[in-house]
């Protein structure tokens, strides 16, 4: 099987991937999320300093009702090799359905790495968060997230390119707002992207994000999921 081939099955293969409790009832969702990261350097071109930022707008009920925002900025520093340390800082907005807005803030560091194996460009993110709620007690929640992204062109010489990657979340430790220890969550993203230049490229595709529930009944959400990333 030819590498180009190998791409759509793996889209599909990623799809039907789900926890196995996730085929019991759940709730289902419909929605857009949107993103937009940006990146850089600090100082001159040659500089191992990094800064990051992205910014998020999600909606859900098909798309009709805002649900999350998202502010994250960060610092980083290049190391040997394609890999960089992180650490920063999110402020998130929820308007969760039937129930009062509340806001959640975290630290996060990470370590993230890429590599191109042929004409195969893989990368991993690993994140550790500190998450806290406004007004809903006191406790300070611990989450790993990891994530892994594979892509690889479509055709010779074109700008566009299959993408997908999937990124499980974690929690370690129960809090007094909610959260509870084990799996909290797990998106799976299979599209299409388009590099215009080293400095722009855009993806979109389905994503498909399953939320492991305290009420035991859980929720899938399907998305259409649109990002933009700027590289300077």
């Amino acid at each position: 099987m030819k590498p180009f081939s190998i791409i759509p099955a793996l889209f599909l293969s990623l799809l039907v991937v789900q926890p196995p409790h996730a085929v019991a009832a759940a709730e289902e969702n419909n929605g857009l999320w949107m993103m937009k990261a940006s990146q850089g350097t600090l100082g001159n071109a040659d500089s191992d300093y990094r800064w990051w930022f992205d910014a998020h707008a999600r909606y859900s009920d098909d798309a009709n009702g805002f649900e999350q925002s998202i502010l994250r900025p960060g610092i980083g520093y290049a190391l040997a090799n394609r890999h960089v340390l992180w650490a920063g800082y999110g402020w998130i907005a929820n308007s969760p359905e039937q129930a009062d807005w509340f806001y959640e803030h975290r630290f996060w560091q990470q370590h993230s790495w890429k590599t191109s194996i042929n004409t195969f460009n893989f990368s991993s993110r690993s994140r550790l968060e500190q998450r806290w709620r406004e007004g809903s007690g006191g406790d300070t929640g611990w989450r790993f997230r990891q994530f892994f992204k594979l892509t690889h062109p479509i055709g010779r010489e074109t700008p566009f390119y299959w993408s997908t990657w999937d990124e499980v979340f974690v929690s370690m430790n129960d809090t007094d707002w909610g959260a509870r220890s084990g799996l909290d969550r797990n998106r799976v993203f299979a599209g299409i992207g388009w590099k215009s230049t080293h400095a722009l490229k855009a993806e979109i595709g389905y994503l498909n994000q399953f939320i492991n529930r305290n009420s035991g009944v859980d929720r899938i959400d399907h998305l259409i999921s649109l990002n933009v990333f700027l590289n300077f």
